[in-house]
């Protein structure tokens, strides 16, 4: 995706560099590169393995039930941003973000995630961090019953 980066908070500006939507898909060793919105998680089981995702807002975003492991997170955001927008509407979805072994890097100031859906979830564990992620960690999308 050579799209370029577009300004913090731009509209209509997103470059997704992958979209999936399949079920118990593997990716191992793949690299996506983007700005807002580089890898739509749609839909499905799936499985990242030693991968490069590169982005400055909700870089990894949608309603996958997906693991991530051992991969390399890069936040290029020239202000602020979001690592994550996951979209679990209810209590009863099967769906999240699980960042296993993995590594935050990159600029600006990085949200681990935004609550896309009233019920999102991730999870990061055994994960190194960059000095670049805000305080609070979450944003709630301006929704309290998304804490």
């Amino acid at each position: 995706n050579t799209a370029p980066l577009p300004p913090s908070g731009a509209s209509g500006k997103q470059g997704v560099a992958l979209r999936i939507s399949g079920d118990t898909a593997a990716f191992v060793g793949c690299k996506f590169y983007g700005g807002q919105d580089t890898l739509y998680d749609h839909v499905g089981r799936h499985y990242f393995r030693d991968c490069y995702i590169e982005g400055s807002v909700d870089f990894v975003f949608g309603n996958g039930l997906s693991l991530y492991e051992g991969c390399h997170l890069h936040a290029i955001s020239d202000a602020y941003g979001a690592l994550t927008a996951q979209r679990r509407g209810s209590i009863l979805e099967e769906t999240g973000f699980s960042f296993l072994r993995c590594k935050v890097t990159g600029s600006g100031a990085l949200y681990l995630g935004r609550a896309w859906g009233t019920f999102s979830r991730v999870v990061f564990a055994y994960t190194f961090m960059d000095n670049i992620i805000m305080s609070r960690g979450w944003y709630n999308w301006g929704d309290p019953r998304r804490q």
